[in-house]
């Protein structure tokens, strides 16, 4: 085991030194405002010239901070207070910098994300962040240790290897959004930057240790780059499901939405940071990428309030710190004056670093590019070079280097110059990144044709304007009749969008053309279709027919489709998975799992189902008839649409396979459709009377909450579904509802109602008899045969089925593995209980030929439902019982099953053992013949045959069944 030894020199990880030569007392704390302020004021003017242009607007910012700290710093003008707040924030501790800035920018970008393309490039964003990092770090810190005369001992330079090695989110993030990159690249950029950055933090504080006099064995080197790295994602998942689950109990109140958001990301981080001694990006990193999971579920309005909130926070945090940096840059290289003569020559280094990241980062990405291209969407040379050149540095990097400076002045551990070099140089490589890097970024992507629209895209836009130059047209013929006078060509003059496609020179336009979009491309015609869809189911939870879980899943079936665009629909595929019931619900089922617990689990389950299959199905309409509005009736949209139909279609039959086994789940989902759409009717109504000024504030304060608690109520305590009682279910069954009420008590005593996910063992063959089950709700099968392995035989039992009491009336083990086909309610009876009913043998007799004629010859019952079966077998069912060593001779007429006793066979001399059917009764090799396995004559008709009794046998003979 490696060992840890303290170094003699207790240290603060972020503590900071003032390096200022104004003294604090003639710095007033509110000055600080006075440059936050002109700061502020400085991004909105930049933004607002910068706009229309292709530069991005970060690298502005850094370069007027650099401007403004060079005039503070390097000359002898001073800038007043302004002055005294650069220096204010110029000496800001390096812990409070990031504590402040970081939360918000970290969860910003993560929370911003598509969950679904960050799961396709979690591999590729892992590979650039884990490994790559570390790599990266010994690159750089070999190169440092090799080609600068600074006399850094191993540690040393990795340190600075440790800051360089990661690419900034901060600067990252900023320059994407400004260049409008592909979302997959960005993904992919964004997260591995967002990794990159926390991963290289855990390493920094590894080299920090141990270049301030600890030392780490190989085994502690590891443990504390896992525990490091493993335990900020942990907590980050920690706070940011139990966010979730706080987010629950809050209906419609977007500002707790944002508040809790906002604070969880402060205190997560802290948590991480400061008392686990992890990294708070890679907690920031975890938390955002779980809010993202959950963005799907705010409703239309929320949800764009709540990007518009981040948004905002994420620019005025972006505006100042990289104005803060370009101060701080400017700071350092006017202090290296006082500490090298030469400074061209500490230039020329800062030149040779940029060089040795940018080749660094090149053999990190080539070295993973066979990985990079086969994971997620993969990656081609030119998305390789683009992330290569968007490898920027940024506050993040300055701040590590500020601490470094904080905690410099041993001469033993870390010179005061040599914190000074630290800044300087990580200055100078974020100076040089942002400007050449960033500056130069959106050049790359044209030259590579990557901001190009492609040929559907171009066609798109065609038939776009082609639209609105109707729309024109139209809106011009009825202008012409208004009496007030304008100029059509003034008019024109600011309609540019769409003079290239159209015909006529002057104006108004006149078109005759209807045109439908043309797509040649399937891939594109099959996007267009899901994005519709998706569009619906948008329109649909903003209506509340269904739920938060239920839009979260159907959206990620869209997002599957697109990526599987080429081989046709598949959204329906994804959710059909999602349909079924994990392996861990069969845990409800067992004994030890309370009741109530695994009813609320399994109804929840369903309920959910069927919102998802409601809504896919009414959204694959809508999307249908706008792709036919808008393509026609041509080959490729005809082909979707035909998809579509297939896809609903399965979706159809699964909810008639729910109302089938469970419709109170449908009616349920349909009376919590219809208790939403009223309410929501009478909140229009309540809005219409507020427009028309009939009510007052105060009472449409009062009426509005009142409404919005009945919807909150809903929204918690949907309607319930009622599972019937075994006592009910009991007295409402065909054959044990003729029984007394003294005997259908003494059931009821013994009775367990339970619910069963599909798949639930019921009993096992050949087990011992203890229990017989009602199915009340749902369908249950037999597994496997009691007949040879060449005569299968699979039987289904529904509502209305008593399973195990043919076993009790004979007295033998199980005959099959009983297993539940679909959910299923089942009453439990004990065989106790059951023996008192044996005396009744007609009625139970009866009861036992269904299952015995379900179970030897499912084809022949198996298009029946079990109502048309205890018809067959109470009106054309003839049941004899025979004494041993009578003969008996079978009809053609009817099929004969043999439910008690045994007989031989006098043309075979064979035994057949019940339960069996009599071979003779039925057309050769039409079912299977019982355990006996005999066959009777294959001719291919039917015969007459005698039997011997064996044991006393009961027989029971239905007449006239068609098949």
């Amino acid at each position: 085991m490696g060992t840890v030894e303290e170094g003699p020199l207790p240290y603060n990880l972020w503590q900071m030194e003032s390096n200022t030569t104004t003294t604090s007392s003639s710095l007033s704390p509110t000055d600080a405002v006075i440059f936050g302020g002109i700061s502020l004021l400085i991004g909105v003017s930049c933004r607002t010239l910068l706009r229309r242009t292709s530069i991005p607007y970060t690298v502005v910012l850094l370069i007027i901070g650099i401007a403004l700290g060079s005039l503070e710093f390097g000359s002898s003008y001073r800038l007043g207070k302004l002055g005294n707040g650069i220096r204010i924030w110029a000496d800001i501790d390096a812990d409070l910098l990031l504590a402040v800035f970081l939360p918000i920018l970290i969860f910003e970008g993560a929370f911003s994300m598509e969950v679904h393309q960050i799961k396709k490039c979690m591999a590729q964003m892992l590979l650039l962040a884990g490994p790559g990092v570390l790599i990266s770090t010994v690159l750089i810190g070999a190169s440092v240790k090799l080609a600068f005369p600074y006399d850094w001992n191993w540690n040393t330079s990795l340190l600075l290897g440790a800051i360089l090695s990661a690419t900034d989110p901060v600067a990252v993030v900023a320059l994407l959004k400004d260049l409008g990159a592909s979302k997959k690249l960005s993904t992919i950029v964004e997260g591995e930057s967002m990794m990159n950055d926390g991963a290289a933090i855990v390493v920094y504080q590894l080299f920090y240790r141990m270049v301030l006099g600890k030392s780490f064995g190989w085994v502690s080197v590891l443990g504390f780059l896992a525990e490091g790295s493993l335990g900020s994602v942990i907590i980050g998942l920690v706070f940011g499901m139990a966010s979730l689950f706080w987010l629950r109990f809050i209906y419609n109140d977007t500002l707790t939405d944002f508040s809790l958001a906002l604070t969880v990301s402060y205190i997560a981080y802290y948590t991480a940071q400061e008392e686990a001694e992890a990294s708070g990006i890679l907690t920031l990193v975890a938390l955002g990428m779980v809010f993202a999971m959950s963005k799907d579920t705010h409703r239309a309005g929320g949800k764009q309030s709540l990007h518009e909130f981040w948004e905002m926070f994420a620019y005025i945090a972006n505006t100042l710190i990289f104005i803060l940096s370009g101060v701080i840059i400017a700071q350092s290289i006017f202090n290296i004056r006082n500490l090298d003569n030469n400074t061209g020559r500490s230039w020329g280094y800062v030149f040779l670093l940029y060089i040795i990241l940018q080749v660094a980062r090149t053999i990190v990405v080539f070295a993973f590019y066979p990985a990079l291209r086969y994971f997620g969407y993969g990656l081609n040379w030119k998305e390789a070079i683009i992330i290569i050149w968007s490898g920027l540095r940024g506050a993040v990097g300055l701040a590590l280097s500020l601490s470094v400076k904080g905690a410099s002045g041993d001469p033993k551990y870390l010179s005061t110059e040599t914190g000074a070099m630290f800044v300087f140089l990580t200055g100078g490589s974020v100076l040089l990144t942002l400007i050449i890097n960033g500056s130069t970024a959106q050049l790359l992507l044209s030259l590579f044709g990557m901001d190009a629209l492609s040929e559907s895209e171009e066609t798109m836009v065609n038939y776009a304007k082609h639209q609105l130059l109707r729309k024109a047209e139209e809106f011009s013929r009825v202008s012409s009749g208004s009496n007030n006078p304008f100029d059509w060509i003034t008019v024109g003059g600011y309609a540019t969008c769409i003079k290239d496609v159209c015909e006529d020179t002057d104006w108004p336009p006149c078109t005759t053309n209807n045109s439908y979009l043309e797509i040649d491309d399937m891939k594109t015609m099959r996007v267009c279709f899901l994005k519709a869809t998706r569009e619906a189911y948008w329109s649909t939870f903003n209506e509340g027919r269904i739920t938060k879980s239920t839009i979260s899943v159907l959206m990620e079936s869209v997002d599957e489709a697109i990526d599987l665009a080429t081989q046709g629909l598949h959204d329906w595929n994804y959710i059909s998975t999602r349909l079924k019931f994990p392996g861990y619900y069969k845990f409800f089922s067992i004994s030890v799992c309370p009741p109530r617990l695994t009813r609320w689990f399994v109804l929840k389950k369903l309920q959910d189902s069927c919102h998802i299959c409601s809504a896919f199905i009414h959204a694959h309409r809508i999307a249908r008839q706008l792709l036919l509005d808008y393509t026609g009736d041509n080959g490729n949209a005809a082909i979707v649409v035909s998809e579509s139909e297939v896809e609903e279609q399965e979706a159809r039959k699964f909810l008639e396979n729910v109302k089938t086994s469970m419709p109170e789940i449908i009616h349920q989902t349909e009376s919590r459709q219809v208790t939403f759409s009223m309410l929501k009717c009478l909140d229009e109504c309540l809005n219409d009377m507020e427009k028309d000024g009939i009510l007052t504030e105060k009472v449409m304060l009062h009426v509005h909450d009142l409404l919005q608690n009945d919807l909150e109520k809903l929204l918690r305590s949907p309607p319930s579904i009622t599972i019937p009682k075994p006592g009910d279910v009991i007295r409402n069954h065909p054959l044990l509802g003729n029984l007394s009420p003294a005997i259908q008590s003494d059931l009821e005593c013994s009775a367990k109602s339970i619910l069963k996910t599909p798949g639930c063992t019921l009993y096992t063959k050949d087990s011992k008899l203890t229990s017989v089950w009602l199915i009340e709700n749902g369908s249950v099968r037999s597994k496997r045969s009691p007949f040879p392995i060449h005569c299968p035989v699979d039987s289904t039992y529904p509502r209305g089925s008593i399973v195990g009491l043919y076993e009790a009336l004979v007295r033998k083990p199980y005959l099959c593995d009983m297993v539940t086909d679909s959910v299923a309610l089942c009453i439990e009876i004990k065989l106790e209980s059951i023996i008192s009913i044996l005396a009744r043998g007609e009625l139970l007799w009866k009861e036992c030929t269904i299952f015995v004629a379900k179970l030897l010859s499912p084809d022949m019952f198996k298009k029946l439902s079990m109502q048309e079966v205890r018809e067959i077998v109470d009106e054309r069912s003839i049941m004899n019982t025979f004494s041993s060593e009578e003969m008996i001779e079978t009809s053609h007429h009817s099929i004969n099953f043999l439910l008690s006793g045994c007989l031989t066979d006098q043309s075979t001399e064979q035994l057949i053992e019940c339960p069996a059917i009599l071979p003779c009764s039925i057309l050769s090799g039409s079912v299977p013949y019982a355990s006996a396995n005999v066959t009777g004559e294959s001719s291919g008709s039917y015969t007459y045959s005698k039997y011997k009794v064996v044991k006393p046998a009961r027989i029971v003979r239905i007449d006239h069944i068609s098949v």
